[in-house]
């Protein structure tokens, strides 16, 4: 599966609430998604934005081990993503993105430094890794269209949008990803990850609107990554949380923005600056 800003910030988190939360109208119909062009108009409302603004997405986890089906408690992650997507030529649309990310202790909630394997006894440096801006693009056909760049050499990555879930009012999306990532003298990272989004048909069909309120569910199984010294130790890591996207800035988690405060003032200063240079490289 690649954790924002100031005098900017009141007018993006001020006027961009404003343009994502207009009540929608009581009569409007509810759109017909077994036509692409409406199922992919519901899916970018889900997960972004029809027109060109600034998106901010927010995920909280809880990370374990396991071992023989048994859980043991690892760690925290709260995770901030920032995103814009324009119309595509030939359909579809292109994204820019960048997110940071920390993972926290599980009992203070602070950000893990020095970390106690449970495994192994070992106390180990954490590392926390921030990804850099990326661009993709989203077909006609919602599939994710991942680039090579910048993934570590070796990568093996794939990602599948499954048929949208309605039930009622409410509408899923589901984005699936496996991965394979070459490490250093090591065995490769593997993960499959499967991010859900939920919203309202209502909020979708909605003319007013060119985000809809969406919740996330995110559920995630991974080997052990190198940091952790767990040598040849058997098992594998599980990751479950929950998030948001098309939040404000001053509505992502405590955790998060005192650590960005810290690490990264820069990002709460303007948040959309890092996706600029991406941003001017996409078609018009």
């Amino acid at each position: 599966m690649p954790p924002k800003q100031v005098s900017r910030r009141h007018m993006l988190t001020s006027l961009g609430a404003a343009a994502l939360t207009l009540p929608h109208p009581a009569c409007a119909k509810l759109p017909d998604l077994s036509n692409p062009k409406a199922r992919l108009r519901a899916f970018m409302m889900m997960r972004g934005a029809l027109n060109e603004q600034l998106i901010i997405s927010c995920i909280e986890c809880t990370y374990a081990g396991i071992v023989n089906a048994q859980l043991t408690p690892f760690y925290n992650l709260v995770a901030a993503t920032f995103s814009r997507s324009r119309p595509a030529p030939g359909g579809g649309y292109d994204v820019v993105s960048f997110e940071i990310e920390y993972f926290l202790d599980s009992a203070s909630g602070d950000v893990l430094t020095a970390w106690r394997n449970p495994y192994t006894g070992e106390t180990v440096q954490a590392k926390h890794t921030d990804s850099v801006p990326r661009k993709y693009r989203i077909g006609p056909d919602c599939q994710i269209k991942l680039p090579a760049a910048p993934l570590t050499p070796g990568t093996s990555i794939s990602a599948e949008t499954m048929p949208l879930r309605i039930i009622g009012n409410d509408v899923w999306s589901t984005e699936a990803t496996t991965a394979i990532v070459p490490t250093p003298g090591g065995k490769p990272i593997r993960y499959n990850e499967k991010v859900i989004n939920h919203a309202r048909l209502s909020d979708i069909a909605n003319p007013a609107l060119v985000h809809a309120p969406t919740d996330v569910t995110y559920i995630g199984i991974s080997s052990f990554r190198p940091w952790q010294n767990m040598g040849d130790h058997p098992g594998e890591m599980l990751g479950t949380g929950h998030g948001a996207v098309g939040i404000t800035l001053a509505q992502l988690p405590a955790a998060w923005l005192a650590a960005t405060s810290a690490r990264h003032p820069e990002a709460l200063r303007n948040p959309a600056a890092a996706l600029d240079p991406l941003w001017r490289t996409l078609s018009p």
